[in-house]
């Protein structure tokens, strides 16, 4: 089996590995029962777990291991989980070291046949923007890109090609149905991206700096610029100095809008807020969405969310 952090679109999970010793935890307890006769779907994000919904349709029963609010750079998965992952015929990742645990998680469940789905390898390194701090140029075997590459729809229907063919793969018997559920989300996406473009061409403000680099490829696709972010590595919150550094950045740019995101604490945000003298509006943007919330439950509808977002400050 290839490492999920290798940029193939579909592998298979080895068999013959030993289980960890959670999975023979019982499920009972632990969340909702499976539902039988369908093809179980593990995904990372709420985004991706949304991608495998909308293809796999009744077809598929699709678990999501991260939940709202909770990181997925630094996600554990529970125990109910693991016994879920065990059982199931897909894995699918976003990929591009977002989850840095799934190389570990899936070397742990022997689970015989399952399908690996790496969402991100079908996206050509043309159109993959390498993360800050990185050295530019480098050689792609060891170059190290942003991740957060569905916040563009239009790569955001390359993940769903590649997960298409991951159902495709797991159960040819349904080959017919995915493939058409999968071109007819396909056509709403390409929906949605006309929807933003329509958005964000009225903006007037055209600059912003986000809580951390998660924006950039729908900054690049929709022609606005993320000039600074709070947080070049989730988790590490930023010092005075650099704190005073983009307050000097966002005075030099005019820039009067950061964005934070309900993951992580606003307080670096609110703090470069106050420091402006109220010149600075600080407002929430969601690049994962919340399954039980109706405005961002889903992609399309999180996407939209976030427009409208955009749109109260940069109009």
């Amino acid at each position: 089996m290839r490492a999920p952090g290798e940029r193939h679109t579909v592998t298979r999970a080895a068999a013959g590995l030993a289980l960890v010793a959670v999975l023979a935890l019982p499920a009972a307890g632990c969340g909702r029962e499976p539902e039988a006769g369908k093809l179980k779907v593990a995904a990372t994000i709420a985004p991706i777990a949304d991608f495998c919904r909308q293809v796999g349709g009744d077809l598929v029963d699709v678990e999501m291991f991260v939940p709202s609010g909770a990181s997925p750079h630094t996600y554990e998965p529970t125990s109910r989980q693991m016994v879920f992952l065990s059982d199931a015929g897909v894995f699918v990742h976003n990929g591009l070291g977002l989850e840095g645990w799934v190389t570990d998680l899936v070397g742990k469940v022997g689970a015989a046949d399952m399908v690996v789905v790496d969402a991100s390898a079908r996206i050509p390194g043309r159109e993959l923007i390498e993360a800050a701090g990185h050295e530019p140029g480098a050689e792609p075997a060891d170059a190290v890109y942003d991740p957060h590459v569905w916040l563009d729809p239009n790569l955001a229907i390359l993940q769903v090609e590649a997960i298409r063919d991951g159902l495709v793969e797991a159960d040819p018997a349904n080959a017919g149905t995915y493939r058409k559920n999968a071109r007819l989300y396909i056509s709403e996406l390409e929906e949605l991206d006309g929807y933003v473009k329509t958005g964000t061409s009225a903006f007037t403000a055209r600059k912003f700096v986000a809580f951390h680099p998660a924006f950039t490829y729908f900054a690049r696709r929709y022609g606005l610029e993320q000039v600074g972010v709070i947080e070049e590595l989730p988790g590490r919150e930023p010092g005075a100095g650099e704190i005073s550094r983009l307050i000097d950045l966002m005075e030099e740019q005019k820039v009067q809008v950061v964005f934070t995101e309900p993951q992580f604490s606003p307080r670096a945000a609110e703090a470069i807020a106050a420091e402006s003298g109220g010149s600075v509006v600080v407002r929430a943007l969601d690049p994962l969405g919340d399954p039980d919330d109706p405005e961002t439950a889903t992609y399309i509808a999180l996407m939209r969310h976030d427009v409208g977002v955009m749109s109260e400050v940069m109009k």
